[in-house]
């Protein structure tokens, strides 16, 4: 027996929220093909209005949308903020990064990549809140094809789980990572851990997810615990100089040469000696050459010929 007209409009309205390009157009056949047959009256109109409906989604799909998605890196290092529609991404990069965003109860609030500068320990690390990913991303259902390839371009991924709901949609979300097959570190985060109903979900969580960490963007908990994470996954070094007010920023694994360079290039024609203190000298002002490897915190003093 047919549905009433009302009603399998709000089913199909339902099915396809989300859903771009061959993704969409895969559920309209599918849809079509479970319809009554009528030809007339509200079902006609129905398929009126779907086979109306791919050809708006077959031009939509020949509309490059690279302003829509367009990314400028900023800073040292640039994370991206992905996970299932309403976790709680927008707060979380308001509560890291000052900026007032849009935050609403309702699926897919961000429709656009939102990008923010958070300063860590000196450095200038971007991310980009990007609209909820979907299951069938890697199909490009909800766009996911461009923000899969943000996402593979980015240094690191901070993934978002809503702990008051169920995390099916989140490990959904995952897979679809895994489809992608993106190799990025990776920060697992539960959020609202304020809510007594998210206890159960994350005792459960933490043996799936390596290192989960739990927060809320409500009360600020857990905020500190994943700024130090993000430093950790950044890799990234503070090297202080006797030059600079603000410690210089530098990759893990770089050499005084890496920090001379970047001081000035034609210091190091003049260079002759470094003076090194802490983690990575053996003692208290070493003195160093271009070849020795500096660690966070470390304090250099460069002594140039005159």
């Amino acid at each position: 027996m047919a549905l009433p007209p009302d009603i399998q409009k709000q089913k199909i309205r339902k099915r396809l929220t989300g859903l771009e390009g061959k993704a969409r157009l895969n559920e309209i056949k599918k849809i079509l093909e479970e319809l009554p047959g009528y030809k007339t009256g509200d079902y006609g109109q129905i398929r009126k209005s779907l086979m109306k409906e791919i050809e708006t989604t077959k031009t939509r799909s020949k509309i490059k949308h690279q302003d829509w998605l367009g990314v400028s890196r900023q800073g040292h290092k640039q994370f991206c903020l992905v996970g299932a529609p309403s976790a709680g991404k927008s707060s979380l990069l308001s509560k890291l990064s000052g900026m007032k965003i849009k935050t609403a109860e309702y699926d897919f609030t961000t429709l656009k990549p939102i990008p923010a500068v958070v300063k860590l320990n000196g450095a200038q690390i971007q991310i980009v809140d990007l609209p909820g990913l979907i299951e069938g991303a890697t199909e490009d259902a909800g766009r996911g094809k461009r923000l899969i390839g943000i996402v593979k371009n980015t240094d690191g991924i901070l993934f978002m789980i809503d702990l008051a709901k169920d995390y099916s949609k989140a490990e959904k979300v995952y897979n679809e990572l895994v489809k992608a097959n993106i190799q990025k570190p990776i920060i697992f985060i539960g959020n609202k851990i304020d809510l007594p109903s998210a206890n159960e979900n994350a005792i459960k969580l933490k043996n799936k997810f390596k290192d989960l960490i739990l927060l809320s963007t409500l009360t600020g908990e857990g905020i500190g615990y994943l700024k130090k994470e993000i430093w950790e996954k950044s890799n990234l070094i503070r090297v202080y100089t006797e030059k600079t007010d603000e410690p210089m920023i530098l990759k893990k694994g770089s050499s005084v040469e890496d920090l001379v360079k970047k001081i000035h290039k034609n210091l190091l024609e003049k260079f002759k000696t470094a003076i090194i203190s802490g983690p990575s000298a053996k003692f208290s002002n070493q003195r160093v050459g271009l070849n020795h490897t500096l660690k966070d915190n470390d304090k250099v003093e460069i002594v140039s010929e005159r």
